[in-house]
């Protein structure tokens, strides 16, 4: 009378791939290593821009889950993993040197030269295709694309721009900064297009589909959403 689901390939000890943003790693990083103990299992992170990931994912590349970036660089991937589940959500913010010597109050500061400005490539990473939208989006980016001094894969290398001097200012997550709070400090944004919906799936080939499974219940467990939090991120569960 019992109804069998389908179970993961034994392995004595499982090892498993999980893409993700790199936003990601700070606040996820402790749960991961206590869930490689606990369950014996060997989690090989891939970290990068989302617009790389979802690319590899493309190209044929199966990770058994995705930590995405945005909703919006699952939804090009999805059909190759079961449905997403919406994790956390990462607003975006300018960020400047602590102080803020150049006196940077909102984001139409973009364009006023002589600044130094940095954003994230609209094709490498879910920042910077959401900071491209959200810089149209406000009559802005033309004004700005001519004359940005640096763009990156990814916001923690923005950050690194920043505190060398090579930047005025970012447009980054929250997160980004949270962990350089002594050298840099940010600028709130607000409105429409200034906050991410990050998801997580599970690949539907993966062989481990239970374990990245419980790994998802792992990162939305009361212990990492305290650390998500703790690292610029607002938190949250259900559909995306």
């Amino acid at each position: 009378g019992c109804e069998v689901v389908a179970g993961d390939v034994w392995a004595l000890r499982p090892s498993v791939v999980l893409d993700s943003g790199s936003v990601n790693r700070q606040a996820a990083e402790p749960t991961l290593r206590e869930f490689e103990a606990r369950e014996g299992v060997e989690i090989t992170r891939v970290y990068n821009g989302c617009g790389i990931l979802t690319a590899q994912i493309r190209s044929g590349q199966r990770p058994d889950a995705y930590f995405a970036c945005d909703v919006s660089f699952m939804e090009t991937v999805q059909p190759g993993f079961q449905p997403a589940v919406s994790l956390a959500r990462p607003p975006l913010v300018l960020a400047v040197r602590k102080g803020n010597p150049h006196g940077v109050p909102g984001l139409a500061d973009l364009a006023r030269s002589p600044l130094k400005v940095g954003l994230c490539h609209e094709d490498q990473s879910a920042l910077g295709a959401l900071s491209v939208g959200l810089l149209r989006a406000r009559g802005l980016w033309d004004s700005v694309k001519g004359r940005l001094a640096v763009q990156a894969p990814t916001g923690d290398l923005l950050i690194n721009q920043l505190r060398s001097g090579a930047l005025d200012v970012a447009l980054v997550y929250a997160a980004n900064a949270a962990a350089v709070a002594d050298s840099v400090e940010v600028v709130s944004l607000s409105g429409p297009g200034t906050v991410a919906i990050q998801p997580y799936a599970v690949g539907r080939g993966s062989d481990h589909a239970q374990l990245m499974t419980r790994l998802l219940r792992a990162l939305e467990s009361p212990r990492s959403r305290e650390r998500f939090q703790a690292s610029g991120f607002q938190v949250e569960g259900g559909a995306p």
